[in-house]
């Protein structure tokens, strides 16, 4: 019975010796806690419109439209079209911008152009992309030339009330827009402007022969 009333007797000391350590730790935990940043609120993810391409970026795509090779893709120099190795090819000029800067054309043949996906040359197999009538206003991405002679023209068939310079113009009352028959379209998107002189959706566009062109040397 000693030995129980001494331990009896030194539970209270233990317990009060005890008891302001465990405050003290439990006190440092909140205080530990407290101190934790808290977590910065995350932002929205912005949505945005998909920017227009790149001047280079539509060169590349211009590149693989007209299905023409360039020792400089980057800046669209040394472009060809056609047999290289059996001397039937065309230097190749390329000009993406159909804007204020842009080359412009009509369409003179009576029974209308076929368009071709590439320039016709020894061993290839050109096919018809679409089929424009005439009068029909087209913009000039790319000239085929042969020596210093135009050949051959990559066109695009737009829109002409898109085109800033056709307002008040006489020669946007001779051509303009007119029939179009596209063997396959490219998109379901009709053909739009997304910055003045880019056009997307489904623009009926190809090779053609240069003699059934009424280019405008001077612009529009």
């Amino acid at each position: 019975m000693a030995r129980s009333t001494h331990l009896f007797r030194l539970l209270p000391a233990f317990r009060n010796a005890v008891a302001p350590c465990l405050l003290l730790a439990l006190s440092a935990c909140t205080a530990g806690e407290s101190a934790a940043p808290a977590a910065a609120p995350v932002a929205p993810a912005k949505t945005t419109a998909p920017a227009p391409l790149a001047v280079n970026d539509r060169l590349g795509a211009l590149i693989q439209a007209t299905g023409v090779t360039c020792t400089d893709a980057k800046a669209a120099k040394g472009c060809t079209a056609g047999n290289v190795a059996s001397g039937d090819f065309y230097d190749v000029e390329l000009s993406p911008d159909c804007g204020d800067e842009g080359f412009f054309a009509g369409v003179t043949q009576g029974k209308g152009i076929d368009l071709l996906d590439v320039v016709p040359a020894t061993g290839s197999s050109a096919t018809t992309t679409a089929h424009l009538a005439q009068g029909q206003l087209v913009c000039v991405q790319a000239i085929g030339r042969a020596g210093q002679n135009p050949l051959y023209y990559y066109v695009a068939a737009i829109p002409a009330d898109t085109i800033a310079r056709c307002k008040n113009n006489a020669l946007c009352n001779t051509y303009g827009d007119r029939p179009i028959k596209q063997m396959k379209p490219a998109s379901s998107e009709s053909c739009h402007a997304v910055v003045p002189g880019h056009y997307v959706g489904n623009c009926a566009q190809g090779w053609v022969s240069a003699d059934a062109l009424d280019v405008f040397s001077n612009g529009l």
